[in-house]
Parts: structure tokens; sequence; C-alpha cells
């Protein structure tokens, strides 16, 4: 059983599955048969057919088994020939707990103006950033500390946070039960909240340092060059400044503050409070400009990423439907105009829009014709992943033309679009295919390599994060963006589809984690906890 090739050709989900979950085997080798070997003693406990099958994720032939069949707890090997074998996965209810772990604490060691001193994973930096941060226009220092790094880099960004922030809160709404004081084993356990919900108000605190008098909203705050790869946090000691407002970002402001308000009434009424304030404060801004506003300078993107979008419609219609549901009064005429010309995509900074739909057709306590429009846009992209997935081998929904910057949040993006839809139109083949985007970026994939360190026989092992590259030390249960057939920092192959990536450090564009990219994972296997 030791002679073989382990994962070359014969492709699972790394981590493993829940019992009852559906389980396919991929390989992209002409087989007819396949048999799970149990690791404990070398028996066949499963066998079955492989069948050819087209497959628009890697425009080839493979070949699919299914052992949905097996449903009990242990660890396996899959194999299709004496010289081909799968690497190991477990089958167990309790599969994804120690992932949802990982991959939230994270944050905690993301955190910015703190030092990190993490027994856990024998982590430590000293305090960063604690001057954050002054103003552009004026050298003016202003208080804003705090937050989290949002990538492989040291900036801080009012889009990726709200995103971020605003899936924890979701996820949290959904299935209270599952999430708990001292989860995460952060500084925060041991206060008698959830520790996922102290890992969001870090983000929340640190967001509201970015309103303006007026309403707006800062939209980043970052220093005017890139620090080295090499840098540890504390090193970088540059200025950092807070850049322009957009209407963009204080919409997206104004819905993640809207969420925060709602869900912190019944924990903390006074903060909750704050929240509501900041929300209402920030649509009175977006009131005041009509059109889509972004402030920008010859120095904004020198030393950090624009997340530009020139329309703002999506966020918009974010703010409106979250602002309803806290307030129970429907949108006024000028959002009900908007959302009936607009068809949402996944969620993500670029369009936000969904979550907005998904808490107005669960939450808004009116009938009104608007719910049902909201059910109706969630379920026809429901549907519309549902058939891109079909057309794949591996469940996925990513064909493929389709990898680009971040493909990773994209396929799972596309799986909470799914439970979502799920939510309010039960479908169980919602749920399965929802499943499958999880399973690929845990290695169902043709590159048979799990994109989240620290997780799987084949995880990343060289991610574009700098306190990773300074520091000598992996942090585990990051998610990296994935195969990119753009190939923005020249590393990865181009125009390769899912084999557009390297596991290379320099590739900014396909092996960098970010906050936003965690955020669906934690969603995702949030999910999971409960199936």
């Amino acid at each position: 059983m030791n002679n073989h090739s382990s994962g070359n050709h014969v492709f699972i989900n790394q981590l493993g599955y829940l019992p009852r979950q559906r389980k396919i085997v991929i390989s992209d080798l002409p087989s007819q048969h396949f048999e799970v070997i149990q690791t404990s003693n070398g028996e066949t406990v499963f066998s079955g057919p492989m069948v050819p099958v087209p497959d628009a994720t890697s425009n080839q032939t493979v070949w699919r088994g299914d052992f949905s069949a097996l449903t009990s707890n242990g660890k396996y090997l899959i194999r299709i020939d004496e010289t081909h074998w799968s690497f190991p996965f477990s089958v167990d209810a309790h599969i994804y707990h120690r992932l949802f772990q990982l991959s939230s604490r994270f944050y905690y060691l993301q955190r910015c103006g703190i030092s990190i001193n993490d027994s856990h994973l024998d982590l430590f930096h000293h305090a960063c950033h604690t001057h954050d941060g002054f103003l552009l226009s004026s050298n003016a220092p202003v208080q804003s500390c705090g937050g989290w790094h949002d990538a492989g880099d040291y900036g801080k960004y009012a889009a990726t946070t709200t995103i971020t922030v605003a899936l924890m809160l979701t996820l949290y709404e959904l299935w209270p039960e599952r999430f708990y004081d001292g989860q995460l084993q952060i500084p925060e356990s041991g206060n008698g909240r959830a520790d996922l919900l102290d890992e969001a108000l870090i983000g929340l605190k640190w967001l509201l340092t970015l309103q303006r008098p007026d309403g707006g909203i800062h939209r980043k705050l970052a220093g005017i060059r890139w620090p080295e790869l090499n840098t540890l946090p504390e090193a970088d000691t540059q200025n950092r400044y807070l850049f322009g407002t957009s209407t963009a970002d204080t919409a997206k402001f104004a819905a993640t503050m809207s969420i925060a308000a709602r869900v912190w009434r019944s924990i903390d009424p006074a903060l909750a409070r704050t929240f509501f304030d900041a929300a209402m404060k920030a649509w009175a801004f977006l009131k005041r400009y009509p059109e889509s506003l972004w402030e920008k300078g010859e120095l904004d993107d020198r030393g950090s990423g624009p997340y530009y979008y020139a329309d703002d419609t999506a966020d918009r219609i974010w703010a409106a439907l979250e602002m309803a549901v806290l307030t129970q009064a429907p949108p006024d005429a000028t959002g009900i105009t908007m959302i009936a010309r607009h068809q949402p995509e996944a969620f993500g900074w670029e369009d936000p829009s969904l979550l907005g739909y998904f808490h107005y057709a669960q939450r808004m306590s009116s009938e009104n014709g608007l719910k049902q429009v909201a059910v109706n846009k969630i379920t026809a992209l429901a549907e519309r992943i549902m058939t891109l997935s079909q057309q794949s081998g591996y469940g996925y929904s990513l064909h493929f033309q389709d990898f680009k910057w971040a493909s990773n949040k994209e396929g799972l993006s596309r799986g909470i679009t799914l439970i979502w839809a799920d939510e309010l139109a039960p479908n169980p083949d919602y749920r399965q295919a929802a499943e499958a985007q999880l399973h690929f970026v845990l290695g169902l994939n043709p590159l048979s390599k799990s994109f989240i360190t620290g997780v799987g026989s084949n995880p990343v092992q060289y991610p574009h994060h700098r306190w990773v590259v300074s520091g000598g030390r992996m942090i585990p249960g990051m998610l990296v963006g994935g195969p990119n057939n753009n190939a923005d920092s020249a590393v990865e192959p181009a125009r390769s589809g899912p084999w557009s990536y390297a596991d290379r450090t320099e590739s900014f564009s396909a092996n960098e984690p970010a906050i936003d990219y965690n955020a669906a994972l934690i969603f995702m296997t949030g999910y999971m906890l409960g199936s």
C-alpha cells in the first residue's frame, strides 16, 4: 500500500467529509473502478465504478466515482489501480470544527495596533501601527488604530472589513447555537460572549473610526509605499494615512452598521445605539450625494490597493435594504427603482447587495411584494450557479475561463448564495452544490491542492504574506486567492484555467490570503458545523 503515487491523479477533499455528505472522487486518468481503503488495517470497505464525465472546469473529460454510501467514521485512501491513490481523508461528524477554528483565528492573528502573543501556535510580534493614522489632506493625526491587516500587506480597508463583519454577523444570526465563548481561544475568550461576536467587534470598532463628521467614510488607511515582503508588522513604521471617501464604501458602512445595530440590540443596547446612529449618519450622507462619488488623489494607490468599482448601485441597494430591515420601513421610491433594475451577483465587495436581499426576505416583518422580489432574485442566481455546477465534473461553479483574481473566494461566495437560497426556498440540490464549492478549495480540484494553509496533505506552503515571510512561521487556516487566468503578478501561468496557480510567495495575484476570502471560508465552515 505504500508503493504508490499519492494525490497526483486521484482527487478528493483532503480534509474529509461528513458521514451523510455526498462524496465523490475524481481522476484525470481513464479509470474504470475505485476502491476505498481503511488506513488502519488496509481493508477495502467500499468500491464502485468510475464514470467519464465532461468537465467545464478543466475543459477535459474526467472520471468520477461516488462513495456517498460510505458513512462510517474513519480515515481512508482511494485507489484507482495499484499505482494511483488519493491523499488520505477522514469521514467524521466533527470534521469541520477544527477548520472553523483555524480559519476564524486568522482574524486574531491579523489584528493591527496590538502585540500578538499566541501560545497555541507559538506566534509572536510586537505591537504594530500604533500611530494610525493621519489625514492625507492636512497631515493632522486621527485615532484609527485597531482593525485587521487586510491581506498579506498591512493596509486596512473599509470595503473588505465591512464585507467580513457582515458575514460574521449573518453567520451568528442564522445559527447562534453553534458559536460560543471560548470557541476560538482568543484574548476575549471567557467574557461570556461568543468569540465570533468578539472578533466581529474588532472590525466594527475600527470602522467607526473611519466616519467623518459629514457621515462619509474614509475608504482606507495605509502608507504611501508598499512595505518590503520581508517586513515584520512592527517594522512598518511609515506614516499611514486616511484616504478620501466614496459613496460605495459609505453605503457598505451603513449596511454593516445596520446589521450590527440589529444583532447587538439584545446584547448591548448602548453599543447597538452607537451602530444605529453611525448607520443613520452614513445614510444621510448618501442622500446628500445621490450620484457615485469617489475621492481620489495621486498618492492613493502607491502603497495600497484601490478596491475601486465605478458603479455604487449595488452598494446603495445593500444599504437601503439593511436600513429597511433595521427600521421596518420599506425602501423609498428611489431604492425600489434601483432594485427593480438590478440582478445581484454572489456576495463580495464588488456587489454586496445579495445579503441585503436575503435579510429583507428573511427578516422584514410586513408582507409586501418586495419580499418576494428579493426571494426571486436570490433563487434566480442560485439556479444559474446550479447550472454551472452541473456542467463541472467536480460540481464546481467556476468554468475554465472564469478563474480570475480571488477565484477561491468567488467559488465559496457562490456556495453561500446557494445556502441563502436554501434558507428561503429549501432544496437539497442547493445544499449539495454549496458543499461542492468547499470541497474544491480543500483539494477536490485538478491541482490536488488544498488552498488553505495548514489543512490537508498538499496545502499552500508559500503564501504571499509579510508576517509569514518575515517571521518564518506559517499561519494555518488562511485561504489564498487561487487560480487566476490573468496572472497579474506574472508568476502563475496565464490563461490556464484551474492551472493558473503557483504556490510561490511572489504571487500576490494567486497566493495571497485576505480577510474577505476567509470570511467566505468561515461562513461555509460555520454552515457545515450543523450539517
